[in-house]
């Protein structure tokens, strides 16, 4: 996977982030079988936002599964935490395993 590819959606994870969600974990809108009326513009913008969640939700997981230290580092980039000791090198280390998980489990 691209890097900046892997940039942006760690930028949309950070926003993700940033937001209180206290929800219980029930869909905002119900399924619904159409026969028509929607657009196909409004569509296609939902399934774009459907994938950008679920590539949102894998970077959570990709980050939560790094060593502690790699973990922090990421937090101090993105989300503004505490910078670890060897803060350069521990978010190299995370970033080159993020791009390796990522290729893995977020389609391109």
């Amino acid at each position: 996977m691209d890097i900046n590819r892997v940039k942006l959606i760690l930028e949309d994870w950070a926003l993700y982030m940033k937001v209180d969600n206290h929800k219980l974990g029930y869909p905002s809108k119900s399924i619904l079988i159409n026969s028509g009326g929607e657009s196909s513009h409004e569509i296609f913008e939902q399934m774009i936002d459907d994938m950008d969640f679920n590539n949102v939700q894998a970077m959570d997981a990709i980050i939560d599964s790094l060593e502690p230290l790699q973990k922090q580092a990421v937090y101090s980039r993105y989300l503004k935490e505490k910078k670890p000791v060897e803060y350069t090198r521990l978010l190299s280390l995370a970033m080159d395993n993020i791009i390796t998980l990522a290729s893995r489990r977020i389609p391109a």
